[in-house]
């Protein structure tokens, strides 16, 4: 059960990385304001934590 969870957690963990990179490319390339990609930051934040404290319960029990 164990395995299934941490296969889990870094298939979303992958698909959470795409967001970073897609920001970063708006900065970098496109010349993003900074406030628009600060947005999007803020709404992926709170999903990397709730990835993060299901790896701590997992890493734990």
């Amino acid at each position: 059960m164990i395995g299934e969870y941490s296969e889990l957690i870094v298939e979303f963990s992958v698909i959470l990385l795409s967001p970073i990179l897609h920001n970063y490319y708006l900065w970098k390339v496109k010349k993003v304001d900074f406030t628009e990609i600060k947005k999007n930051i803020k709404i992926f934040s709170l999903l990397y934590a709730l990835i993060g404290l299901v790896g701590l319960f997992i890493i734990l029990k």
